[in-house]
């Protein structure tokens, strides 16, 4: 698991979107094959630009995601998916999603 957030984060933060925090995400498909994301600029429409949404349209049913919040600093912090992103989860058939809380935590939810 923790390769898969180390990937989620070395995403995060090459993505040219510089806010306070960026966000990062890694799909683990059934084949074993490896999809990630991050974050694009606000100017996107929302749930489109966030990282896990747009991870997930290149899953299929029992995928696992991560997701990672990196700050300025380089440290996790919450990325608890928005109640949109757990949505297109579960439509999905991701059948979970770790995400960080801390850099020592992190949280699991399943569908």
């Amino acid at each position: 698991m923790k390769k898969y957030f180390q990937l989620a984060k070395k995403t995060a933060t090459a993505a040219r979107d510089r806010r306070k925090y960026r966000l990062g995400a890694v799909g683990v498909r059934r084949d074993g094959a490896i999809v990630t994301s991050s974050n694009l600029p606000t100017q996107a429409p929302e749930p489109e630009a966030h990282a896990e949404a747009r991870v997930v349209k290149k899953l299929d049913k029992g995928s696992v995601v991560y997701v990672v919040r990196v700050t300025k600093k380089d440290t996790f912090t919450m990325a608890r998916p928005c109640k949109n992103c757990l949505n297109v989860m579960r439509f999905r058939g991701v059948k979970k999603c770790y995400y960080t809380i801390t850099e020592s935590e992190y949280g699991v939810i399943l569908f």
